[in-house]
């Protein structure tokens, strides 16, 4: 995911607003995003969008949702399943994808599926890089397989 692009440029913006706790203000932009990048079918943009709009939720199951709609985008389903990515730039993205469903089931008490979604980011990990973003997911993964008894 270039997320230099003119294309990606306005949702950074919208996470580091995210970032710096203004999550209204942040889901508001990701929001209008999402309606301008849903008008001309831009996958990998709306994929971005829904990852970082279920950080804005405060409900686990509308959290999920968006991370379901996320992964759905980068394979093609939303299921429990260990697709292969629709195009290469959302290879490196599947990790961060599944565990963050994986989390999302967890929150709602679904073990078995938050495991199998662990497990595919899990067996994914080896596409990232050893930069800040490859250590920020292996290191949310250790967390979450710890927390799921996975160790």
């Amino acid at each position: 995911m270039d997320l230099s692009s003119p294309e990606m440029k306005e949702i950074v913006e919208a996470v580091q607003v995210l970032h710096r706790g203004a999550k209204a203000e942040a889901r508001a932009r990701l929001l209008a995003l999402w309606d301008q990048h849903s008008a001309n079918g831009a996958r990998m943009e709306m994929c971005a969008i829904a990852h970082f709009l279920a950080d804005t939720e405060t409900d686990a199951a509308e959290e999920l949702e968006w991370d379901l709609r996320s992964l759905d985008l980068a394979t093609g389903s939303r299921e429990a399943e260990d697709l292969e990515p629709l195009a290469p730039e959302f290879e490196s993205f599947l990790p961060s994808a599944h565990g963050s469903v994986g989390n999302g089931y967890r929150m709602l008490g679904d073990l078995e599926r938050a495991r199998r979604h662990v497990g595919f980011a899990t067996a994914r990990v080896g596409v990232l890089a050893d930069d800040a973003y490859g250590q920020l997911v292996r290191g949310g993964l250790r967390r979450l397989r710890i927390g799921l008894g996975m160790t």
